[in-house]
């Protein structure tokens, strides 16, 4: 049950250890949980270009039809329970007290709400939007309760917000589109903020995902920094007052991170976790996401629909997933923070042909394939022994690695953001574990011919 009152315990927590170190604990099913400590500052939130970004949108959306009453199916897609009303919070006893119906906080009238509700019709109006432009007023008749989160979420957005209006221009009512998103986000972040229960289905998917594009201590930074805005909003007497909390909320996400939010929140829309996660590897981005992925939370992004719960703690992201979306660099580490631990049964050789004498053949109609390749410059770089081994090379159909080869011999500006440069002129310049997502993410998208 999502309660009305439930929101600021657990953020008062999250904002009082925000200091101490984050961890990930990765529940498979079998054995000892596996426990990452990602390094402080070690992941930034993946640069997203605004023509990507605007893209990736437009496209998302296509697949959308936006709901009238986009609050209702946001509650539905995240399954949680209205949640209506006022509520006293009182920082020194970290008490909050629910108000009974018709009550309101000290200083607040029903006067108050119809002002801001007042001011909001004006600045929808002053946008070229009138009328109810976000959907506040569909279910309540003022802007109270979450349509409050909502508003400040949407002053919070700045420039992003124009480039998603851009992205929905072209649809029958971009504003539908707009508020659907909006909606969607703003109750994910209601639902994140709860101790219990913790998130399942596409709530899981979509959290597992945010970490994987901003890194788990922007992901941290925006919890805490929404507790501000949940304070800020409830407190509000005016459109200003709540201008100045959603802004100051803008700043703690930043353009990038804002980007892969509304991205991800477009992608969950009328979707399941499988759906989701089947499209975040293809999205904008996702070659780093899936570096960050492995290194700050040890799981593979095209897995990332194996992710079934994820429960948030002042210092734990807890994930229970299926084993075979645990990344190489996490297994065999249990209760350990390293990220070079080799899983049990890996082999290595000083060659390819020692691996084929070793290993035999692929199997039937199947090719050896090396996930980073045996190219010289990565063989000079990091050794044979990181490219002829049990976890780098794997058997492949024959027309599958016919086409990955097709596909690192072509120049592909959407993938190298180069006209000049094959996607293997591209590979070869990255790290050895940007070149191992990248190669993970080739055989998965060109199998489903996104590629």
């Amino acid at each position: 049950m999502l309660s009305r009152w439930s929101i600021p315990l657990l953020l008062v927590m999250l904002a009082g250890c925000s200091g101490t170190s984050k961890s990930v604990r990765l529940h498979t099913g079998h054995g000892e949980p596996i426990v990452l400590i990602p390094r402080s500052g070690d992941a930034a939130p993946v640069d997203l270009d605004e023509d990507d970004f605007v893209e990736a949108v437009e496209a998302l959306a296509r697949s959308v039809r936006p709901s009238t009453r986009p609050q209702e199916t946001a509650r539905r897609l995240f399954e949680v329970d209205s949640r209506g009303g006022s509520y006293l919070y009182e920082p020194r006893s970290h008490r909050v007290i629910p108000l009974g119906p018709g009550e309101h906080l000290e200083g607040e009238q029903p006067a108050t709400e119809m002002e801001l509700t007042r001011a909001y019709l004006r600045w929808c109006e002053r946008t070229n939007k009138p009328g109810d432009c976000l959907r506040l007023l569909v279910e309540n008749p003022t802007v109270t309760g979450d349509g409050r989160f909502a508003l400040a979420m949407a002053l919070a957005q700045g420039a992003v917000w124009d480039e998603m209006m851009d992205a929905f221009k072209d649809m029958a009512d971009p504003q539908a589109m707009m508020s659907a998103v909006l909606w969607t986000w703003t109750t994910y972040m209601i639902l994140l903020a709860v101790p219990e229960p913790f998130s399942k289905g596409v709530a899981a998917v979509m959290t597992a995902s945010l970490i994987a594009y901003v890194g788990v201590d922007t992901f941290w930074s925006l919890i805490v920094g929404f507790k501000r805005l949940v304070e800020a909003a409830e407190r509000a007497t005016t459109f200003d007052e709540l201008r100045e909390a959603g802004e100051r909320y803008g700043k703690v996400m930043g353009r990038n991170a804002a980007r892969a939010f509304a991205m991800l929140a477009t992608a969950a829309i009328g979707n399941t976790a499988a759906g989701m996660g089947a499209k975040v590897p293809m999205l904008p981005g996702a070659v780093q996401a899936a570096v960050h992925a492995e290194a700050q939370m040890g799981i593979r992004l095209a897995a990332v629909a194996d992710v079934g719960t994820v429960a948030v703690s002042a210092e734990t992201v807890t994930i229970a997933l299926a084993p075979g979306a645990v990344a190489m660099a996490a297994r065999g580490t249990g209760g350990g923070a390293s990220v070079k631990a080799r899983p049990t049964g890996y082999k290595a050789w000083g060659s390819f042909s020692g691996f084929k004498k070793a290993m035999g053949p692929a199997g039937k109609n199947k090719e050896w394939h090396h996930i980073v390749e045996q190219t010289p410059g990565n063989v000079t770089r990091f050794g044979p022994q990181a490219l002829h081994n049990t976890e780098n090379i794997t058997p492949l159909d024959k027309s599958l690695h016919t086409d990955v080869s097709a596909l690192y011999s072509s120049i592909r500006h959407s993938i190298t953001q180069s006209y000049t440069q094959t996607v293997r002129q591209w590979s070869s310049t990255q790290s050895y574990e940007v070149q191992r997502e990248f190669g993970l993410l080739a055989i998965e998208n060109v199998k489903k011919r996104v590629w």
